[in-house]
């Protein structure tokens, strides 16, 4: 199943884990920084995965990627990263093997994840290894169905909105961890309406698509 298909209109997997699962086993909440914005053309320059178990950021998982091509200086301006920052820097099909080790199986969380997603499935297939399968919340998502009302849902946005500061905002391990700790946030919320399984969380998530 292709990861350029938009997140929302995928059917999500049954997934009978408990949500009490996200605090307990844990989830890996993932971010990249890219030489731009289109999961077509653009490449990977940085990676960060950070594991929450009992409810805590666990060792992070940061890298960065040698795109073996210019960064554009508008895209540095955004992330600070340039391109004597990445001449050393691990290879791509280095980076995929370990990101996908600190993953495993486990539930990922994002904000915004789907172009994530898209970056990383074109990179996978790019390094001929198997498509992402985990199962994936993504915050702008979970925020839009739980918060109705809202007008906005960037990062920034949700992140005040739920008084969580993004310490390093527009590194990839300070938007991972931003993000793993925004779940977290919403949990609480979550269960007021009835979610006992990451399963429902996954049709939650999928419902606010099907008005879009």
């Amino acid at each position: 199943m292709s990861l350029f298909s938009p997140l929302w209109r995928r059917r999500p997997p049954r997934d009978g884990r408990s949500l009490e699962s996200l605090l307990t086993e844990g989830f890996v909440a993932v971010d990249l920084e890219t030489t731009g914005l289109d999961p077509r053309r653009d490449d990977i320059i940085e990676i960060a995965a950070v594991p929450f178990i009992d409810g805590r950021p666990q060792h992070v998982y940061v890298t960065r990627v040698d795109p073996g091509r210019p960064i554009p200086p508008e895209s540095s301006r955004i992330h600070g990263i340039t391109d004597d920052m990445v001449v050393h820097a691990t290879s791509l099909g280095e980076a995929l093997v370990k990101l996908e080790a600190v993953c495993g199986r486990r539930v990922l969380v994002g904000h915004g994840i789907a172009f994530d997603l898209a970056m990383l499935g074109r990179a996978r297939r790019a390094h001929r290894l198997p498509p992402v399968v985990n199962p994936t919340l993504d915050i702008m998502r979970l925020a839009a169905v739980l918060h109705p009302d809202w007008k906005r849902f960037g990062f920034d946005d949700v992140a005040s909105r739920m008084g969580i500061g993004i310490l390093g905002r527009h590194s990839a391990e300070g938007d991972a961890v931003a993000a793993g700790e925004l779940l977290l946030a919403l949990i609480p919320e979550i269960r007021d309406h009835g979610i006992r399984t990451v399963g429902d969380l996954l049709w939650l998530q999928e419902a606010i698509g099907q008005g879009d």
